[in-house]
């Protein structure tokens, strides 16, 4: 896979003491990206050690006037906020490989003393401080990757299917195990493992969570620790969580979906600040799975956004 060629058009510092946060963003959606800042402003960041960056590919033409997004006012908002990565290709699905690596190769050489290094997409809801908790609580991760695995999932061979994926890419029938681009966590060491082996690796895929987490991750022999309890599957699981608040009941839920409601992190984010001094552990009789009845939904593992049919919650 031929990286010499890539450059950084925005580039950023980094001053993580704890962990790295960079979060991968579509270049013409900076509503997104500001509903975080406001959950998660940098002042409250730094206090937790944390760092955080967008990464961002370039807009063509059509895609700039269709979301009245150009590169100056990418420029002005990195200036702004100055939380802005951004590389020298195309916003494409295709391109996320090169988006995912590009952000793992800045962590590794701009973050040298940051414990840890966290992906997340961008309309993913994230409880920061239940993080940080159970990094403590677990302790090293030097040669794992942290997050929700994903094992037996078969390529789609349907060529009017989005995540078609023809042999030619990937000969075999079953994918290794990776994990859900919704949000992992790795060591910085672990990090330049999968960058530099990238480098060498000698196709291209484009499936950014699988190529990285599961078939780079998978010839390097590096291990899993499963956080699976604390993803939501639904965003209405969420929803019930902040519901919670009234009754002070702590949520067992960490990440999730926002289900297209970019305001669902700031409210997340509230409830869970109030929680961390103001709430109780829920009993297995209250537990969120317990009293929110949603329909089922498969959720998108690859990607955060899925389209789910209202439901009457408890």
């Amino acid at each position: 896979m031929d990286l010499q060629d890539f450059k950084y058009v925005i580039g950023a510092t980094c001053n993580a003491s704890a962990l790295v946060w960079i979060v991968t963003s579509y270049s013409g959606d900076p509503t997104t990206r500001s509903a975080l800042r406001r959950a998660y402003p940098n002042d409250e960041l730094q206090k937790l050690g944390i760092h955080r960056v967008f990464l961002l590919g370039m807009l063509n033409g059509e895609a700039s006037r269709k979301t009245h997004v150009t590169q100056d006012s990418i420029y002005d908002e990195s200036l702004k906020f100055k939380d802005i990565v951004q590389g020298n290709f195309q916003e494409a699905y295709r391109n996320l490989t090169y988006k995912h690596l590009m952000g793992l190769r800045w962590a590794v050489n701009t973050c040298h003393h940051a414990n840890y290094i966290m992906k997340m997409d961008d309309d993913i809801v994230v409880n920061l401080y239940d993080i940080l908790n159970i990094l403590q609580t677990r302790g090293t991760i030097e040669n794992t990757l942290m997050g929700y695995v994903l094992n037996n999932m078969l390529p789609i061979r349907e060529p009017a299917n989005k995540w078609f994926v023809t042999q030619e890419e990937f000969a075999l029938n079953v994918y290794p195990e990776f994990l859900s681009g919704w949000l992992y966590i790795t060591s910085s060491k672990i990090a330049e493992k999968l960058v530099s082996y990238a480098q060498v690796y000698p196709k291209y895929f484009w499936i950014d969570d699988l190529f990285i987490t599961g078939i780079l991750r998978n010839d390097l022999k590096i291990g899993f620790q499963s956080i699976r309890k604390f993803y939501a599957t639904d965003y209405r699981y969420l929803k019930c969580c902040i519901k919670g608040k009234e009754k002070r009941l702590k949520c067992e839920f960490a990440i999730g979906p926002n289900g297209g409601n970019a305001e669902l992190q700031v409210e997340f984010k509230d409830f869970a600040q109030f929680c961390r001094t103001n709430c109780s552990p829920r009993t297995e009789e209250f537990s969120v799975n317990n009293t929110c009845i949603v329909a089922h939904e498969e959720p998108n593992w690859v990607k955060g956004r899925a389209l789910i049919e209202p439901v009457r919650m408890l």
